[in-house]
């Protein structure tokens, strides 16, 4: 593929051999219905012109179908520097507000036909935060603590494990990087503050919308715990996660590399630094971890008081 130009790298690559996919698709649509053999009439520029008006030309935006979202929204748009629109066919990714909930989708993708939002009073994650104590992530994150142990989740992506360790007793401070998932992990726990269940949990748990790296070493209370959870490719069968995995992948989340993120962990000496991995995967250190425990696809890697000698390696 010497015809990709040289400034194309990684993901950039994989953008433009997409966006020229789409281009010759379009093009290739015009040509047809523009072919006289078949009764087509129209000129190529009616045709070009019809389309284009469909085409999405925002990779983002915020969708409003009414005044009244415009007004609630708005403040939204300004913070996350986007454009609203009124045609969801507008853009590539859409925020919109929907049953009460801040939402992100891809119109007109069938192969993406949901949406993604925060819900931490569904069915599975109530499971996990009625028992927690029973969870494997709570089990390699407990410390001898006499009050209330301060945990940072580095990586709290759409906050379920942050919300978890919370109703498990720990009060947590989530960071995370990318503003628009924050934006939906605020909803997300605005809408839970609102449930008498859940208020308490959500009471111990800040939002900090910044990437950890920067953060970590002037963190003004030092945790007893530090939890990472890099990306990585889950194997699921659920459709559900499979499609919220996609849309996450679509937003081109900027994230700090792993061992960079395990590295300032350590060098902040928490009692402990836990980072969630594959079951089979490689760890993120040169150091071994002190232990790990192990589920059926995944395990916990703990490294306990390591920050001294990792720093000094």
């Amino acid at each position: 593929m010497d015809w990709i130009p040289d400034t194309c790298l990684g993901n950039e690559k994989t953008l433009f051999l997409h966006k020229v996919q789409e281009r010759f698709a379009f093009f290739l649509a015009v040509m047809i219905q523009c072919d006289p053999v078949k009764g087509n009439r129209q000129t190529i520029h009616q045709v070009i012109r019809a389309r284009t008006l469909s085409v999405p030309t925002l990779p983002l935006a915020i969708l409003i179908d009414n005044p009244q979202t415009a007004n609630a929204l708005g403040p939204l748009a300004r913070s996350l520097n986007l454009p609203l629109i009124d045609n969801p066919r507008a853009a590539t990714l859409v925020l919109r507000r929907a049953a009460d909930r801040l939402e992100l989708c891809k119109p007109g993708d069938p192969g993406l036909p949901g949406s993604l939002w925060v819900d931490f009073s569904a069915t599975v994650a109530g499971r996990r935060r009625h028992q927690p104590g029973r969870d494997l992530l709570v089990q390699a994150v407990k410390v001898r603590v006499e009050v209330e142990p301060l945990l940072v989740d580095a990586t709290a992506g759409m906050g379920r494990d942050g919300f978890l360790l919370a109703a498990a007793g720990f009060r947590v401070v989530m960071f995370e990087a990318n503003p628009v998932v924050a934006a939906l992990l605020a909803d997300g726990l605005e809408r839970a503050r609102r449930l008498a269940e859940l208020a308490s949990t959500v009471d111990r748990i800040r939002l900090v919308v910044a990437d950890a790296v920067d953060h970590l070493p002037n963190l003004e209370n030092h945790p007893h715990v530090i939890y990472l959870d890099p990306m990585f490719p889950l194997r699921t069968k659920s459709a559900l996660v499979k499609q919220e995995l996609r849309l996450l992948q679509l937003l081109d989340r900027h994230s700090s590399d792993p061992a960079l993120l395990l590295q300032t962990a350590l060098a902040v000496q928490p009692r402990k630094v836990v980072v969630k991995r594959p079951l089979k995967g490689p760890a993120l250190s040169a150091w071994p971890p002190d232990y790990s425990l192990k589920g059926k696809a995944i395990r916990f890697d703990v490294y306990v008081g390591r920050g001294k000698k990792e720093q000094s390696a």
